[in-house]
C-alpha cells in the first residue's frame, strides 16, 4: 500500500471525505501487497470492520486519495484508498458473500410484475457493493435464467447446506 512519501499532501480538503484524526472502518480484509516490510506477500494487514484513526491523506497518480490510517489494535499504520474506508459510526454490516459464491433467494424476484426467481432459488453473487455514504451492502447476483440484476443484502441467505447443487460452490475468503 502506498506510504506517505508516495503522495503528494492534500492541500485542500474539500475532495476528501474524511479529515486528519476522523475514525474509520475498513470495509474489505486488506493484504500485503509486498509494500509491507517484515511480512509476507498475500498476508492479512488488517480484517474487514476494523477501525482505525486518519493520520494523515494524500493524493496518488493525481486521482485517488489515499488515506494513512493508523489501527490501534495491532499497531499497524496502512495507506488506503478512499473506496476502502467508510465512516466508522455508520452502523457495520459484514460482508456475507464474496464474487462467485452462491447465496439463496430470501424472497422471489420479479421484473415488471413477471417472476423471475422464486424464494429459496440459488443465486451465484458477482460483485459485493458497499454504499460508501450509508454502509449498506447490496449485491450484483446471477439468476438460474442468466439474468444479472442487483439486490440489497436482506435478498439473500447463506445457502441450505443440504442442497446438493452447492458441489460448485465457491467460498472465496481470500478475494
Amino acid at each position: 500500500m502506498a506510504t506517505p512519501a508516495m503522495f503528494d499532501t492534500v492541500e485542500d480538503s474539500e475532495h476528501s471525505r474524511f479529515d486528519n484524526g476522523s475514525e474509520v472502518r475498513v470495509v474489505r480484509d486488506v493484504r500485503n501487497d509486498g509494500s509491507f516490510y517484515g511480512l509476507e506477500k498475500g498476508e492479512l494487514l488488517v480484517a474487514e470492520g476494523a477501525v482505525g484513526m486518519v493520520r494523515s491523506f494524500g493524493w496518488f497518480l493525481q486521482d485517488q486519495i489515499i488515506y494513512e490510517v493508523f489501527f490501534p489494535h495491532n499497531g499497524r499504520q496502512i495507506g488506503l484508498r478512499d473506496v476502502e474506508v467508510i465512516d466508522a459510526a455508520l452502523p457495520w454490516q459484514p460482508c456475507r458473500f464474496r464474487s462467485l459464491d452462491i447465496a439463496q433467494l430470501a424472497l422471489s424476484l420479479s421484473i415488471e410484475g413477471a417472476v423471475v426467481a422464486h424464494k429459496g432459488a440459488l443465486v451465484q453473487v458477482q460483485w459485493p457493493h458497499r454504499d460508501l455514504d450509508s454502509g449498506t451492502l447490496s449485491y450484483d447476483i446471477l439468476l438460474a435464467n442468466d439474468i444479472e440484476v442487483t439486490v440489497p443484502d436482506r435478498a439473500l441467505l447463506e445457502p441450505d447446506t443440504t442442497v446438493e447443487d452447492l458441489r460448485w460452490r465457491r467460498k472465496s475468503s481470500a478475494i
